[in-house]
């Protein structure tokens, strides 16, 4: 009997030492969260694979963290141990603290990772505490930094985005219309593209145009927002010239300009839309309006008080209505249009091709030429859904296929095109999506515009990790009578069952006392 257990025993340990030998080169992980928002994407994993070198990855991070942030450092560490997995060795990271070393904390500052002052309560007592929480790139003879993790939302899209950035042999280039001073002048209070400029920086470079002059042939997209007048004669030539050189462009444009302190609005007369129009592509002159919206806030006077109350304003359209066979969109949870317009499918030529990809909701409308009233008045103290029952209309769509040049008669360049099969157009019907003090500041908002840009240069590997984390998850609306019978339900059904357990708790304590008295009479 002995000696069958040491024999089980020795059977024991040597399967154990060989699931282990497997486990060396054989990675697994099982995530059953939605999204598998734990685990690594398909594009991070091939990012880590494709090393052709070592990247070493640095991180800072402090033992003696505040308790909100106390589960970050585990959290990066799980997670740049898949990295580590997935690269076949060309990938290593080591967690430092530069506490109560000077050499670690003149290293990270180098880096550009800088201790940040936080508040602790530790032993009744309030303390102020340097820490640091940031990971560092080294790769080659190039650098990348992410000087602080405070949220590990997104981290994978932060650290795959480096990750691709430092070993990238050169940074494909975006360039954005703006007639505005030079960038290198510009302060966050006058760059209307401040957001999405930083953010598109961190994976293209960046510059600007004011189409005075020939878009360059290396400009892989170009991103337009929010043109109010006609253009010159050169301006429209360059950008129709960019279109035909198989160019990108991302259009977010109004048809209407809007001022919501004197409440009024009119229709753009720009010769941007005639050139549109050329190209089968259409706006109407209309402002759509969607029971699922945002807010403004108005001052009412309650008694000798003036009050602020948000209501809802259905020219603020929150747009979760997507195309789900398109990338660019499919994960996005929500958006927020300002005063957007319908887009016409209806005058597309057969060349072009429309594919469409955000709709307002199933309870929309709109307001046409030539009242175009955009008060809040009618939309006080009212049932949206019930004032608004069209149908969901679209407000941003890809165009592409054979695009021809409508101005081969103006253009003096020798190389000039004539058309193109490769082109494509983007639009939205809303400029304010991605300016500062707007859209710029939702975060649907910002990660389609990344999208849009990686779609459309081919960068796709980023959107499948960009937006995993769900952000926007709204509830089921439903009506007011069912509303009341969920309301009532959940107040009298938990008494009702408490009063029915009693009762047939007390028939069982009668019998139970019936059946003794039997056994003793």
């Amino acid at each position: 009997m002995k000696k069958k257990t040491t024999i089980d025993l020795i059977i024991l340990i040597a399967i154990l030492i060989f699931v282990n030998l497997i486990s060396i080169s054989v990675f697994k992980r099982f995530d059953l969260s939605k999204g598998k928002i734990y685990s690594l994407s398909s594009s991070s994993k091939t990012a880590v694979k494709e090393l052709d070198d070592r990247l070493i990855i640095k991180a800072y991070f402090s033992k003696n963290l505040p308790g909100e942030y106390a589960d970050s450092r585990r959290f990066v560490q799980d997670i740049l141990s898949e990295y580590q997995a997935y690269s076949h060795g060309n990938l290593k990271y080591e967690f430092l603290d530069p506490a109560d070393e000077q050499e670690l904390k003149k290293e990270a500052q180098q880096n550009g990772i800088m201790p940040v002052s936080m508040r602790v309560v530790q032993n009744d007592k309030l303390e102020i505490r340097e820490v640091y929480m940031g990971l560092v790139f080294h790769y080659q003879d190039k650098t990348e930094s992410l000087p602080m993790i405070k949220n590990t939302q997104g981290l994978e899209y932060d650290v795959t985005g480096k990750i691709k950035k430092i070993t990238a042999t050169g940074l494909k280039k975006i360039a954005i219309f703006d007639l505005e001073k030079d960038i290198s002048q510009q302060t966050g209070e006058n760059d209307k593209f401040a957001t999405i400029r930083k953010f598109l920086s961190e994976s293209y470079e960046v510059s600007k145009t004011d189409l005075t002059k020939p878009v360059e042939n290396n400009i892989d997209a170009l991103i337009i927002a929010g043109i109010e007048d006609s253009l010159e004669m050169s301006q429209l030539v360059n950008l129709d010239q960019y279109l035909m050189q198989d160019g990108n462009i991302i259009l977010f444009q109004d048809r209407i300009t809007t001022d919501i302190q004197q409440m009024s609005a009119k229709p753009i007369t720009s010769n941007l839309f005639r050139l549109l129009n050329t190209f089968g592509i259409t706006i109407k002159p209309n402002l759509v309006t969607d029971a699922q919206c945002g807010q403004v806030t108005i001052q009412q006077q309650r008694g000798i008080f003036r009050t602020q109350i948000p209501i809802k304003y259905p020219f603020f359209p929150i747009i979760n209505n997507v195309n789900k066979e398109n990338i660019m969109v499919k994960n996005l949870d929500y958006m927020q249009l300002i005063f957007a317009s319908e887009i016409d499918v209806t005058n597309i030529g057969e060349d072009i091709s429309f594919e469409p990809l955000l709709y307002t909701s199933e309870n929309s409308g709109e307001i046409t030429m030539p009242q175009l009233n955009i008060s809040y008045q009618p939309f006080l103290n009212i049932d949206l859904k019930k004032m608004l029952i069209d149908e969901p209309k679209i407000v941003a769509g890809i165009y592409s296929g054979t695009f021809v040049s409508n101005f081969m008669d103006h253009t003096k360049e020798e190389n000039a095109v004539g058309s193109t099969d490769s082109g494509k157009i983007l639009l939205v019907s809303d400029s304010d999506f991605i300016k500062e003090g707007a859209g710029a500041g939702v975060p649907g908002n910002r990660d389609f515009v990344l999208n849009a840009v990686d779609y459309m240069v081919s960068e796709g590997t980023l959107i499948e990790i960009r937006s995993r984390e769900t952000q926007f998850t709204p509830l089921k609306e439903v009506d007011s009578k069912t509303r009341k019978f969920i309301k009532w339900f959940n107040i009298l059904f938990p008494s009702l069952l408490l009063i029915l357990l009693g009762i047939l708790h007390y028939r069982k304590e009668l019998k139970r006392r019936k059946h003794i008295g039997e056994l003793y009479e």
